[in-house]
């Protein structure tokens, strides 16, 4: 889904963890990756890890809050941004971060975005039988040091996500749902029957939404009607 680049091209990884970070310079071409991650503004870790077969990759990871601080990045410097499984744990902003991507984003650039799908088949059969529909919205236990991991703080549908692109500035290049895993889910059958009897759509009931946005322009709305009260 993310689109390859060429050696005068950025690419920037949003809360990256080095593990497909490699592949956008290896397999897809970019000249430039960077990676960036939760942090105090102003802070740079130099990275290095290396693959099973002895191949080395070096890359910089910024660090701030992406629902508060400007984006340490110029105006329109990057080709593509890769937000992958993060929007869902904001707290209290994810436009800021929306509006700053576009920022940071060349005209025509793309934003891949990744998020779990909280209408998908899973989360209406829990609903339906009278469990939380979201994918991972259990609170954590603190660990010994007293630092707790982030959870989820809103899932998203589909709907919602091709909105919030939209309104972002961008154009929806490509909305798809599928699973985080290559395993079968007969399980859900019934849910699927249910919504066929109903005539409810059945398309975009996967686990996990993919979406590809092109940036056409100024964000549109900063705090859509939808989104925040």
């Amino acid at each position: 889904m993310t689109p390859a680049g060429g050696p005068c091209d950025r690419v920037l990884e949003m809360g990256a963890y080095l593990q497909i970070t490699p592949a956008l310079r290896t397999r897809l071409g970019y000249g430039e990756v960077r990676g960036c991650y939760y942090g105090k503004l102003g802070r740079t870790d130099h990275r290095t890890v290396t693959s099973c077969d002895g191949e080395e990759f070096a890359c910089d990871v910024d660090h701030f809050d992406a629902e508060k601080d400007r984006f340490p990045y110029p105006d329109e410097h990057f080709a593509t941004v890769l937000c992958c499984e993060l929007i869902e744990h904001l707290f209290e902003d994810p436009m800021h971060l929306m509006s700053e991507v576009n920022r940071i984003l060349k005209p025509g650039g793309h934003l891949v975005l990744t998020t779990p799908n909280v209408a998908a088949l899973r989360g209406i059969s829990a609903i339906l039988l009278g469990y939380h529909p979201g994918f991972f919205h259990a609170y954590i236990k603190p660990a010994d040091s007293g630092e707790v991991d982030a959870r989820h703080n809103r899932e998203y549908t589909p709907r919602e996500i091709h909105k919030l692109l939209e309104n972002s500035g961008f154009a929806v290049a490509r909305l798809e749902t599928g699973e985080f895993r290559d395993e079968p889910h007969p399980e859900f059958g019934w849910v699927r029957h249910l919504l066929e009897r109903y005539k409810l759509e059945t398309d975009l009931r996967g686990d996990g939404i993919f979406a590809l946005g092109r940036k056409t322009g100024a964000v549109k709305e900063r705090y859509p009607g939808w989104l925040y009260s």
